[in-house]
């Protein structure tokens, strides 16, 4: 496994789970009840500190699949996708920045992904409609094969020009995965 999320909510892990099971990733999504009961900024460290992240060790233990050599994981990436109007500007700079992390020993592998203020304004001025969170299973279906690379490349392309989230390094970076398979 190369890639894990850390998701903010049922939205981002509908939108995690789709391109998962559509570009047919292997790829751990972390989520309280399946996105049911949100994840905030100010709680990403306590996950972070849990017995599945807080050493190496465990890490490893934990997930099996995750690739490592000599104390290092191996192409390894973990996107935390947050929304931030839920935290402090300090706390919003924090996580942005990756300040947040500085001390976590997988601080070289987290990728924090911002949606400033919600996902739902980021969707919005990314032109990618959404009216209900209903909608993201329609907009990211997860049948095998609704959302090939050439749909995640249009969505890439879409959340690229948004000025209020960076999800665009997530998919960018699923797509790449897949792409590198082939």
């Amino acid at each position: 496994m190369e890639i894990m999320s850390i998701v903010h909510g049922q939205s981002e892990y509908r939108i995690c789970s789709s391109i998962k099971s559509n570009l047919r990733l292997k790829h751990e999504i972390i989520a309280r009840d399946k996105g049911k009961t949100s994840i905030q900024v100010t709680s990403v460290m306590n996950i972070l500190n849990d017995r599945r992240f807080a050493t190496f060790k465990g890490f490893i233990r934990q997930f099996t699949d995750v690739n490592y050599e000599k104390g290092k994981l191996l192409n390894f990436s973990l996107f935390i996708i947050m929304d931030v109007d839920d935290c402090t500007p300090e706390q919003k700079n924090e996580f942005i920045t990756k300040e947040m992390f500085k001390n976590h020993w997988l601080y070289e592998y987290i990728v924090p992904i911002y949606n400033d203020p919600n996902l739902e304004a980021a969707m919005k001025e990314a032109h990618i409609e959404v009216k209900r969170k209903k909608d993201y299973i329609i907009i990211f279906p997860t049948n095998h094969g609704d959302l090939d690379v050439t749909i995640a490349k249009e969505y890439l392309d879409k959340t690229k020009r948004c000025k209020c989230s960076n999800l665009y390094r997530y998919i960018e970076h699923c797509i790449f995965l897949a792409e590198k398979r082939t």
